[in-house]
């Protein structure tokens, strides 16, 4: 007996699911021989697993006291740890009321979005943007508005008129080595943007997942670092372990005003109950035994060099072809080819070669604002010797698409 599909009644943000632009390309980045600078994933082989081991082994002699529910903000050890590691940056806070810890910072996103956005309110994102954190913003029934963003990050000059207009309740910005552009806010640009927050009453929220990640350039402190007096109440900053640790942890955190914070620990009760006490155990163990001011470094130096290759290849085979600027930190090139071919079409011929990148079009809230030129091209994950090697291979699908040589590989439009 057959029946017919049943019509269900899912909410207005889940009626039409768009699949993940990103993920949609991971079955041709792990092609055996492929080189992929398509995944915003930290290089696997930079994890720090003998000091992951030794705090675990250290949490393990303690197992029974962390295998019970943690509380919902996150286990005190914790919070005092990312208190501390957040005042090393300038984000002062106290642990018990204005940090909360949070499955990775996406969740942090989610649960800030959740508790400040409804249908009818409003809400701005820098464009390009990562496309989870868009998402995160649309679930909640909330209008979403791109802000036009830049090699100096988001445009202040566009917000501030858009904010006059439209009057958002949440700004978010990744203000250092912004994912897909690698673009940086500066200190200056920093505190305008405080000062339009204060003005037109919107909440910052900071997604820093990539500041520790400087390999270049002189530091910026975090926005909320910038932020006194009544400017510190419209700052929110959000950070991982993902990009420094291992991504598998699932531990990020958010600083924010008090009753901002209270509301997020209540959203997270709802939706997980709270984070692994045994996982944030070994991550606060980690940062107690100082690994992680050990190591953060090394990950720098190796993504610097990464940075340096990926720069040096597209000048000795595409030089002309595409424009970039480099980056000083985080992951990211965001680089335009010059020609007529655009990235999207660029990329079964890319593929074809053996090289995979992500079409700028993914990170535009707006498809009518996309770049068609525009490509995000990740260095982290491929030592000097791949990332040369896969520019090379995409300088040949450059020649065969321009040529318009017949292709093998067909990508769902």
């Amino acid at each position: 007996m057959s029946f017919a599909a049943p019509s269900y009644a899912f909410a207005a943000p889940f009626q039409t699911p768009a699949a993940s632009p990103i993920r949609s390309l991971m079955a041709y980045a792990m092609r055996p021989g492929s080189i992929s600078m398509a995944g915003g994933y930290p290089a696997q082989e930079l994890f720090d697993v003998e000091g992951l081991t030794i705090a675990s082994t250290q949490v393990l002699a303690r197992l029974g006291g962390c295998l019970q529910y943690s509380d919902i903000d996150g286990q005190a050890s914790l919070k005092n740890e990312l208190a501390r590691l957040s005042a090393e940056r300038g984000v002062v806070c106290d642990p018990g009321t204005e940090l909360a810890v949070t499955g990775g910072s996406q969740q942090a996103l989610a649960l800030v979005s959740r508790v400040m956005l409804q249908p009818g309110d409003h809400a701005f994102i820098e464009s390009p943007a990562f496309p989870n954190s868009v998402q995160a913003l649309r679930y909640t029934g909330a209008t979403v508005h791109p802000v036009a963003s830049g090699p100096q990050g988001i445009d202040l000059e566009q917000l501030d008129e858009m904010a006059g207009r439209i009057r958002p309740k949440m700004v978010c910005v990744v203000a250092s080595f912004s994912n897909p552009c690698g673009a940086t806010i500066s200190r200056e640009r920093r505190l305008r943007l405080l000062e339009l927050a204060v003005k037109h009453q919107f909440l910052i929220v900071e997604d820093d997942p990539y500041g520790e990640l400087r390999f270049a350039g002189e530091h910026v402190p975090p926005i909320a670092a910038l932020a006194d007096g009544q400017a510190r109440q419209w700052a929110v900053y959000i950070s991982t372990m993902s990009k420094t640790m291992a991504p598998s942890l699932r531990i990020g955190w958010l600083v924010a005003p008090a009753e901002v914070r209270r509301r997020c620990v209540g959203a997270k009760a709802a939706d997980d109950m709270a984070s692994s006490a045994w996982v944030q155990e070994i991550v606060a163990q980690y940062l107690a035994n100082g690994r992680y001011h050990e190591h953060v470094p090394r990950i720098r130096a190796a993504y610097g060099l990464r940075c340096d290759a990926l720069a040096q290849a597209l000048h000795k085979h595409l030089d002309g072809r595409v424009t970039f600027i480099k980056p000083e930190g985080g992951m990211f090139f965001w680089a335009r080819l010059n020609g007529q071919a655009d990235a999207t079409r660029l990329l079964p011929y890319a593929i074809e070669q053996g090289v995979v990148y992500v079409p700028g079009k993914a990170f535009y809230a707006d498809p009518a604002q996309a770049d068609p030129h525009a490509m995000r091209l990740s260095f982290a994950t491929m030592n000097e010797s791949l990332i040369a090697q896969g520019i090379e291979r995409l300088a040949r699908a450059l020649d065969a698409c321009e040529a318009n040589a017949p292709v093998s590989v067909s990508l769902a439009a």
